[in-house]
C-alpha cells in the first residue's frame, strides 16, 4: 500500500483576477496544466465573488461542484429557477451551462474533466471524523484533498499525524484500494473533502 502526503499552504496558492472577483487556485492535475486551456483533468480553487450579480466562466466538459464558505450565494441556469447555497451545501453542475450568481461570497470549487471522477463532501467535525474510501478497478489512482476552513484540524493516518491549518489543504495520494483516516479536531470545525479518482 503506498500513500503519499503533501501540505499546501496558502503561499503555494496561485491568485488571479476573474470577472467577478478574484480566484485561487489550490491545485491543479497534472500539475503545470493550463486551466485556461482546459488541458487539466481536475482543479480545486477557492473563489471571492466581489459582485452582487456575476456570470460564470462556460466550461465545456466540465463537471462542477461548488460551495459558499463564508455567506449565502444564489445560482440560476435560465433566470426562472434558483438555487440558494447556504455555506457548506454543495451543489453540482455542468460547467458548460450558463450560470449567474448573485451574492458577495468566498466559494470553493471543484472541477472535473477528461475522464477524471469524483465528488465534494462538506464535513462538520465534533471532535473525530472517519472517512473510508475505496477505488472502484476502473481507476488507477486516487486523491484525497482534506480543507481546513475555521479551525485546525488533525489527520491521522495509521498513527501518522498530520495538522491543517485554516486555509491549508493536505493532498493525500493513494494508488491502493481503500483508504482509512481519521479527522480530529479540538474545537468544531467546518472541512471540505474533495475524492478524485483517474
Amino acid at each position: 500500500m503506498e500513500i503519499n502526503t503533501r501540505l499546501i499552504k496558502e503561499d503555494d496558492y496561485i491568485t488571479t483576477e476573474w470577472s467577478g472577483g478574484k480566484t485561487t487556485q489550490i491545485f491543479i492535475y497534472p500539475e503545470g496544466s493550463n486551466y485556461k486551456e482546459l488541458n487539466f483533468k481536475f482543479r480545486l480553487s477557492s473563489a471571492i465573488v466581489e459582485l452582487e450579480k456575476s456570470e460564470f466562466t462556460k466550461l465545456e466538459g466540465v463537471n462542477r461542484f461548488i460551495t459558499p464558505l463564508d455567506d449565502e450565494l444564489k445560482l440560476t441556469h435560465n433566470h426562472k429557477e434558483y438555487i440558494n447555497l447556504k455555506p457548506f451545501e454543495i451543489y453540482e453542475f455542468d460547467g458548460a451551462t450558463d450560470t449567474t450568481s448573485y451574492g458577495i461570497a468566498r466559494d470553493f470549487n471543484l472541477m472535473l474533466r477528461n475522464g477524471a471522477e469524483g465528488q465534494l463532501e462538506s464535513i462538520y467535525i465534533d471532535k473525530e471524523h472517519l472517512v473510508v474510501e475505496e477505488i472502484s478497478s476502473d481507476f488507477k489512482d486516487a486523491f484525497c484533498f482534506i480543507y481546513a476552513w475555521n479551525n485546525e484540524v488533525y489527520v491521522d493516518i495509521k498513527g501518522d499525524i498530520k495538522p491543517i491549518s485554516p486555509f491549508q489543504t493536505l493532498l493525500v495520494r493513494f494508488n491502493n484500494k481503500a483508504l482509512n483516516l481519521k479527522v480530529k479536531s479540538e474545537n468544531p470545525a467546518n472541512i471540505l473533502i474533495a475524492k478524485i479518482y483517474i
